[in-house]
């Protein structure tokens, strides 16, 4: 599909993000979520650690990565990560604190302490 988005046929479209049909597990995640992005085990998760190195592939190979770009309508226009709060236990006491600490951790990158790139 983003190839076949070409920036001309999108003239009067104003593509404000894109993201991939493929959702983290927040119930297995949010347990691992610490006071702040660096006392966290959740970057130390497998599926995880998966999800991210598939979200940084399909990333660069929108944005081309080295010298071609496969996706130049996405290529400047941010990624939305998709989260499956479905089974989420909202009755845990922390379970809001968690998320809003997970979502500010994934928001910032590494440079910035936190676990995007």
């Amino acid at each position: 599909f983003g190839a076949s988005v070409h920036a001309d046929l999108l003239s009067d479209v104003s593509m404000v993000a894109w993201t991939v049909d493929l959702s983290l597990d927040m119930k297995e995640l949010l347990p691992l979520v610490g006071a702040d992005c660096e006392m966290t085990k959740v970057t130390e998760d497998e599926g995880f650690q998966r999800y991210m190195k598939l979200l940084s592939a399909v990333q660069r190979w929108v944005g081309g990565g080295g010298s071609s770009v496969v996706a130049p309508a996405l290529a400047s226009v941010p990624l939305l990560v998709p989260l499956d709060l479905s089974r989420v236990p909202w009755t845990e006491p922390q379970a809001q604190r968690k998320l809003n600490i997970f979502l500010k951790c994934m928001s910032k990158s590494y440079m910035d302490g936190g676990w995007s790139s």
